[in-house]
């Protein structure tokens, strides 16, 4: 876990852009992408190898998971059963802002 106040200097200036659960099905995976937020994934159902630039690492239930700024992610279930997790994010738009969709990128091999 993040312990209290760990990030604050990180996201000062921040606000939580959104807050979702989302599911990948077995055999699928989440195409690599980035995006200018601080992300989180935080485990509910399933595992997975999730990866954030060259780290891989497997997750379950329980985990959370910080990807920073820009940095390169994808996640995929491990076995014959889907992943399930809330995703939150705190971005540094400002007000009116259009918005940070996230762009198609390579993950290193």
């Amino acid at each position: 876990m993040v312990p209290k106040e760990a990030m604050r200097g990180d996201t000062e200036g921040s606000y939580l852009e959104y807050v979702s659960e989302f599911e990948i099905a077995a055999g699928s995976h989440l195409e690599p992408h980035r995006h200018n937020t601080h992300e989180f994934y935080y485990v509910l159902k399933g595992s997975a190898l999730m990866q954030i630039g060259a780290e891989k690492r497997e997750v379950e239930p329980g985990d959370l998971v910080h990807i920073p700024p820009n940095a390169v992610h994808s996640i995929a279930p491990i076995g014959d059963q889907p992943v399930r997790a809330l995703a939150f994010a705190a971005s540094f738009l400002p007000p009116g802002g259009a918005g940070t969709e996230a762009e198609k990128a390579e993950l290193p091999v």
